[in-house]
């Protein structure tokens, strides 16, 4: 079994925001489990936030991916993710200008002739040349295929895959890691945007997927 846990947050202090894991799980569908609820002067003024969590599992799994399986359902707020350097690193010790980041979008075009897709949005910033990215439909993993190039929100494969992509399906970049054995560490980023409403109605979801092999 796998499940996510925090580690310590702070937004005050980004010195002690992050560390390695606590006890704290991390609940599928409980408010403010994993993401604190965005302050007022926040969301008035925008700006972003870090977290960093971890995923833990009991058994040795390989070959894990773990990506942004649905976009955020708030137009003025967005989160990526990445891996991190180590289980003492905080937010204090990232180079955030460099930070390899991993996220989603949603497909508005198919090209399959050309192996293309066309996103909802620029991608330049976390879909990346040998980049594997993973579509969903809805709560279901399609397949995965391997970017050629980028430009802007066009994503061109190197190989088009078999499977059917439709315009509405979700996209990500992956997170890869060999094997885990016992948890790693991965960073949160939150983009707010400025005037985000800061008691939303209803509540800013996404949603995470992770998927592996048995050892």
């Amino acid at each position: 079994m796998i499940k996510f846990y925090r580690s310590t947050y702070d937004e005050f202090d980004d010195t002690v925001n992050g560390g390695d894991i606590t006890t704290t799980e991390i609940e599928t569908g409980v408010l403010h489990s994993f993401i604190p609820h965005v302050r007022p002067y926040t969301a008035e003024t925008g700006g972003e936030r870090w977290f960093k969590f971890y995923a833990k599992t009991d058994e040795d799994i390989i070959t894990v991916g773990i990506d942004i399986a649905k976009t955020t359902i708030s137009p003025t707020e967005e989160v990526y993710i990445g891996k991190a350097g180590s289980n003492s690193e905080v937010e204090h010790d990232l180079d955030k200008s460099n930070f390899r980041l991993y996220g989603g979008f949603i497909i508005t075009n198919v090209d399959s002739t050309n192996k293309q897709i066309t996103a909802d949005r620029d991608v330049s910033d976390f879909v990346k040349i040998d980049d594997r990215v993973t579509f969903y439909n809805n709560d279901d993993r399609i397949t995965m295929m391997e970017v050629e190039n980028v430009d802007t929100n066009k994503i061109t494969f190197k190989i088009w895959t078999d499977k059917t992509i439709d315009v509405g399906y979700n996209g990500c970049s992956t997170v890869f890691f060999d094997e885990i054995t016992d948890y790693v560490g991965l960073w949160l980023k939150q983009v707010v945007g400025a005037y985000t409403e800061a008691m939303e109605e209803p509540t800013d979801e996404f949603r995470l997927n992770i998927w592996y092999e048995r050892k």
